[in-house]
């Protein structure tokens, strides 16, 4: 055994060590000799919350290009794998797949037209896939008539209230439209945050470094986002060069991958009044909404013994775990009952 390949390379038991310095692998991680901006910032709890929420808030107000310009800020002084599939995903590479038919399939759709679209960005639960593979994300599709709820009469205010509900008055009731898409381009990042061993700061001394937070924590923390951000960037693409149904809108948001938000994309229209019939194109407008807070991730010291769907669900601070539940289960209702695009 060698901690470097050299002379004893070919005895049949070597085994070659890496050196830590010099390897960049799924733990190990090349701190910087002066901290970035964002690891100081992220060393105190609130003020990584603070950041968090902020990222939320663009992101609810359909404000993508924004987030994506301080994302590429914050990440340019990062240089781990994460950052580096950062800032090669380009927003222009993202599309979802099949979104160009949507119009010409309602137009022979025989049922109520069809007054809202809801488009959530997900990963299954306990993904397991070989090394070497790559995941793209899931979408969860559905499409509703106002025979689910009065969508036509509702305004984004209305729909984003209703979304606040633990229990939105549409879910379940989806229309049984022959329509799939698929979000193609974010696979290599994807696959890297699902592998990624740097997902929690704990902030009593076992990270390994002091004075700020893990540069691969934080790395982690801006893909997310970035992920997020991509996927409503595409989603935005494809209603402006494509359209959907006049007067319908597309409820859109993310679920459990670290960066929850939800907006409404569509055209507004005042309570109360009807759409005109469907066929032609609405441009995208947006409405904000934070639905979501920040609260820290799940400590996996707590229980050594515990299954792995089990210590993604648990919570570090116990106090904080109804509340965390309710979120979970409001995004998993309002996305997660429709079928698979």
């Amino acid at each position: 055994m060698s901690a470097y390949p050299g002379t004893d390379a070919s005895h049949p038991h070597f085994v070659s060590i890496p050196d830590p310095q010099r390897t960049e692998g799924m733990r190990s991680y090349r701190e910087p000799a002066v901290p970035n901006p964002l690891q100081i910032r992220f060393l105190e709890a609130d003020d990584e919350r603070a950041w968090i929420e902020e990222m939320g808030e663009l992101l609810s107000a359909g404000r993508a290009a924004e987030a994506d310009a301080r994302l590429a800020l914050d990440l340019a002084g990062f240089d781990g794998a994460i950052a580096r599939l950062c800032k090669a995903t380009s927003a222009a590479d993202m599309v979802l797949d099949g979104w160009d038919a949507l119009l010409p399939i309602l137009a022979e759709w025989e049922g109520p037209p069809i007054t809202a679209i809801t488009l959530g960005l997900t990963n299954p639960p306990d993904l397991v896939f070989e090394a070497g593979q790559t995941h793209e994300p899931d979408l969860l599709l559905g499409l509703y008539s106002d025979e689910a709820f009065p969508f036509s009469r509702a305004s984004k205010a209305d729909l984003l209230a209703e979304c606040g509900k633990e229990l939105p008055a549409w879910v379940g009731a989806e229309e049984d439209v022959e329509f799939y898409c698929t979000l193609s381009g974010l696979a290599e990042l994807n696959t890297a945050l699902i592998n990624c061993k740097h997902r929690r700061f704990l902030r009593d001394g076992r990270d390994g470094v002091e004075g700020r937070a893990p540069g691969g924590y934080v790395e982690f923390v801006l893909g997310s986002w970035l992920l997020a951000t991509r996927f409503l960037q595409a989603a935005e693409r494809a209603v402006s060069d494509h359209g959907l149904p006049v007067g319908c809108q597309l409820i859109a948001g993310t679920v459990e991958i670290n960066a929850d938000f939800i907006t409404v994309l569509g055209s507004e229209h005042p309570a109360g009044r009807t759409p005109a019939p469907s066929g032609q194109s609405a441009e995208p407008e947006f409405a904000p909404l934070t639905i979501k807070p920040w609260v820290p991730r799940e400590d996996p010291t707590n229980d050594g013994s515990a299954s792995g769907p089990m210590l993604r669900q648990r919570l570090t601070p116990v106090e904080a775990a109804p509340a965390q539940r309710l979120r979970r289960s409001l995004l998993a209702r309002l996305f997660g009952q429709f079928r698979r695009a």
